[in-house]
Order: structure tokens, then C-alpha cells, then sequence
């Protein structure tokens, strides 16, 4: 009889066998290290030295100069993002500017509207009162509006 999981990531009878692993690999993982500086006390030969000291001095030139060239970028982009913060800014003021422009023109026509339906309506009573026939310009643009004024309308004063 051995280990069954109970769930699939699962990976030790108990919490407690899990830790006796971990504490396993930690004392390795040590004592490595302490071999790797065991050996690093040997005695290295100069041309192996000098040639080991060139490319780390290469290899920390190399990743200097990546480090300029990321920092040099980074500041582009901040230079860049501050640009665009600053367009986002004016185009958004744009907008308030014209979302307001358009409320103002929305309001204009609905008064419009109101205010030539009314004139519309005033025309017809006026025309209806007087027994004066509209001319068919007249009578077609208020038959598009959905207006007949032809037809007696309901609720509309007898003579």
C-alpha cells in the first residue's frame, strides 16, 4: 500500500512530510554551496585569471550599455506619454466643448420644432376660421408632419 492523492496537486501524505522534504533540499542545496566556495578558494593560473577577468569586464560593458540603451528608451516613452497625456487632456475638452455644443443645438430644435408647430397649428385654426383653402405647398408639408387639415380634427371648435 502506498501514497494515494486525495486531490491532484497533491504531493505528500501530510503537511508534515512535505516540510522533512523542503528542510532535505534546502541542507543540499547548502552544503553545494558550500563546495562551490570550497573550490573557489583553489588556485587559479594568472592567464586563466585575465582571461576570466576580460569577460566579466566584456560581459559588464555589454550589459551596461543595454542598461543606457533601456534607460534612453525609458525616457522616450515618459517624453511620449506626457505628449500624449497632454493631446488626451485637449481632446477631452474638445469634447465637453462639443458635447455641450450639441445639447445647446438640441434644445434650439426642440424649441423650433415647438415653436413651428405651433404656428402650424395657429395657420390652420386661422385658415379653417377664415373658410380660406391652403395652397398645396402648405398642405404637403403638413401631410408630411402627419398633419391633415383637410379632415376635421377631434376636438377641434364647430362654426
Amino acid at each position: 500500500m502506498g501514497f494515494e492523492p486525495s486531490r491532484k496537486s497533491q504531493r505528500f501524505c501530510s503537511i508534515r512530510c512535505g516540510n522533512r522534504k523542503r528542510d532535505r533540499m534546502r541542507r543540499t542545496a547548502r552544503r553545494l554551496a558550500v563546495a562551490v566556495e570550497a573550490d573557489a578558494g583553489a588556485v587559479v593560473p594568472k592567464d586563466e585569471l585575465k582571461a576570466l577577468q576580460r569577460q566579466l569586464a566584456t560581459r559588464t560593458r555589454i550589459c551596461q550599455r543595454r542598461v543606457e540603451i533601456l534607460q534612453s528608451k525609458l525616457r522616450s516613452q515618459t517624453c511620449e506619454i506626457d505628449r500624449l497625456e497632454a493631446e488626451n487632456s485637449e481632446q477631452r475638452q474638445s469634447n465637453n466643448v462639443l458635447q455641450l455644443e450639441v445639447a445647446r443645438l438640441k434644445r434650439a430644435q426642440r424649441t423650433n420644432v415647438q415653436d413651428l408647430a405651433h404656428l402650424a397649428a395657429w395657420l390652420v385654426s386661422l385658415a379653417n376660421a377664415k373658410g380660406v383653402a391652403l395652397d398645396p405647398a402648405t398642405l404637403d408639408i403638413l401631410a408630411r408632419r402627419g398633419w391633415h387639415p383637410s379632415k376635421r380634427q377631434a376636438g377641434a371648435p364647430r362654426s
